[in-house]
């Protein structure tokens, strides 16, 4: 398990039951569902991000009515946040405004609304937080992690990979900081404290207001569904709901999930209060999870080769992972009852790309002299907003075969500095493609101990370490530059290790004196990815101990690892004996007779 996974299991001791209205047993009955738009669930944003803050209320459809915006609290020691006045807006009974800070710290933000008379009609307090970003943790996903995956070209996480195998996951963690009354707050840890410190609702309930900030699912597989839930399976006397598609996915990665109401959503991010039908993801308890963490940019990134002569670092490439496939219980991502848990699968960046009158982090996607969003509208996590940095192959002079294309060896292809945005528990992946595929991938003329022949061959043979890659994230504001600068990971390191190899081996032709003096003799050869050498020329030399010597297909091995060679003639070579071509697993073998039975070969 990963440190980070670790931490947040850690969390789960300090949660706040939601469903004291649910009665473990039959006559359960499901809990109200609560208006988001009457408590006071603060917008998250990061440092230099704008939130539009949007009430709906039908008394401001009254005529006359006007509107004003204003920070009425603010616990940052920077400039308090500004109301953008232009943004200020009042229709169809909405009033909206964009509110905007370069510093971390929590808002209050007061709605006034008053009619034609100057009389206050309505009056409502948007809370909002902006995050400092923290240094972003970064792991080697493991077989051993939460999720399962057992596809890992790195199983033990231990940064250790074969050419060409199976790709690797880079896990990256995000969090945020702010002050508040004397003290810094991280986010998503400080969730449920600061539910039982800030938590209000319109309803008079005290005791009942933290509850209202159960707007996410965890990150765990817990299963099952209380009693009274639309699931048609897995139901059992529990107030958590496991928030997964419990009845199939017939809208893909956006469910229908299901929620401790009981009822099931299709469900698309970020967490909005003006969309709870799409965004409330109640599982009925306040954790950590049901922090609403705006999306980070995090910018992940192989360290290039120096060019060195020596230098075999900047190897491998990174890939897009899906969150669909790593949140899913049969590391598949298919839409099969119960096997999507963890949503949100995607989201909208930023949040009021969303069609029709949305709250949140606000855009335009794209700032004029400065970078802005990288991303405008439905993101899917964790797709490569951007491609930063690629290798591009060259060739080296290392011969892989003369009559292959290309006929020599190939240093490192593809992206290897890569832009991904965080989800809404702060994490995001990325693969790490070893390389290695087709014997191509590496800096092959800065490998100690590779020896050269006159026919341009390299041989590999008795080579371990192929390359090795220096990985590290940075995350980054994602809309505008503030004072605070970016965060950087400590590194992860990769080695890549070869597979190549050739070898020469004899077993006994079959049992009795009577086979005592005849072996038959295999060589195989592979490449650093495994992949055997097919359609190779191999000569067998034997010297005039040997009675005689000739080709040999057949099954051969020891005793329960028997194993058939094929290959077929491969001409004569000089003084060479026998010439075969190997078959299509690398093998070609003779058979040797020898007059002497005290010889092996």
């Amino acid at each position: 398990m990963s440190k980070a996974r670790r931490r947040l299991a850690g969390l789960l001791a300090v949660t706040v039951i939601v469903a004291s209205a649910v009665v473990a047993g039959p006559a359960a009955a499901a809990p109200a569902r609560w208006d988001p738009q009457t408590t006071n669930v603060p917008y998250v944003a990061w440092r230099g991000e704008q939130v539009r803050l949007v009430k709906c209320n039908p008394v401001l459809a009254t005529a006359g009515v006007t509107v004003e915006f204003f920070v009425e609290e603010w616990s940052g020691s920077g400039l308090v946040p500004r109301v953008e006045e232009a943004t200020v807006n009042h229709a169809n009974g909405c009033a909206s405004a964009d509110v905007v800070s370069l510093d971390p710290g929590l808002a209050r933000v007061k709605l006034v609304a008053t009619n034609s008379a100057g009389v206050p009609i309505l009056k409502h307090q948007f809370l909002v937080i902006w995050l400092s970003l923290t240094d972003p943790a970064i792991d080697e996903v493991g077989t051993g992690d939460p999720t399962g995956d057992r596809s890992l070209g790195d199983p033990a996480g231990d940064g250790s990979f074969n050419a060409g195998g199976n790709a690797g996951r880079v896990q990256v963690e995000v969090k945020g900081t702010f002050p508040y009354g004397g003290t810094t707050y991280t986010l998503p840890d400080a969730w449920p404290t600061l539910a039982g410190l800030l938590a209000q609702d319109s309803d008079a309930n005290p005791f009942d207001n933290a509850t209202k900030w159960d707007i996410h699912d965890d990150r765990l597989k817990t299963e099952n569904h209380p009693l009274y839930s639309q699931c048609t399976t897995h139901l059992a006397s529990v107030a958590i709901d496991a928030v997964d598609n419990c009845n199939g996915a017939s809208l893909g990665d956006q469910g229908p999930f299901s929620r401790v109401f009981g009822d099931l959503i299709a469900a698309i991010g970020p967490f909005d209060p003006l969309w709870p039908g799409a965004t409330l993801l109640s599982d009925g308890k306040v954790d950590a999870g049901d922090a609403p963490l705006p999306a980070a940019r995090v910018d992940v990134s192989i360290a290039p080769n120096s060019g060195g002569p020596t230098d075999i670092s900047g190897v491998g490439s990174l890939s897009r992972t899906d969150k669909t496939v790593v949140y899913s219980r049969n590391s598949a991502g298919s839409g099969v009852a119960h096997n999507l848990y963890a949503p949100f699968y995607d989201a909208y960046i930023p949040a009021t790309s969303r069609p029709g009158l949305a709250s949140g982090i606000d855009g335009p996607a794209s700032g004029n002299n400065f970078t802005g969003f990288l991303w405008n509208g439905a993101y899917d996590y964790w797709e490569i907003a951007s491609v930063l940095r690629s290798a591009v192959p060259t060739t080296t002079s290392c011969l892989r075969r003369s009559d292959a294309a290309p006929a020599y060896r190939l240093t490192p292809a593809g992206a290897q500095s890569v832009v991904v945005y965080t989800d809404e528990h702060g994490e995001a992946q990325v693969k790490y493609n070893p390389g290695g595929a087709g014997g191509n991938g590496f800096y092959f003329d800065n490998l100690a101990g590779v020896i050269h022949d006159d026919n341009g061959g390299c041989d590999l043979e008795g080579i371990d370490v192929l390359g090795t890659s220096t990985i590290n994230a940075i995350a980054r504001y994602p809309y505008q530059p503030v004072s605070d600068p970016d965060k950087t990971s400590v590194p992860l390191t990769k080695t890549v290790h070869s597979l190549f190899t050739k070898t020469l081996s004899y077993y006994p032709k079959g049992p009795g004196t009577a086979n005592s003096n005849a072996r038959i003799v295999v060589a195989h050869a592979q490449d650093i990815d495994g992949s055997p050498f097919a359609g190779e020329k191999v000569c067998f030399f034997v010297d005039d101990e040997a009675d005689g010597a000739f080709g040999f297909t057949g099954t051969t091995g020891p005793a329960g690892h028997r194993f058939s060679v094929g290959g077929t003639d491969g001409g004569s070579l000089g003084t060479a004996d026998v010439c075969r071509i190997t078959d299509s697993h690398g093998n070609a073998a003779i058979e040797v007779i020898n007059s002497i039975p005290s010889r092996s070969t």
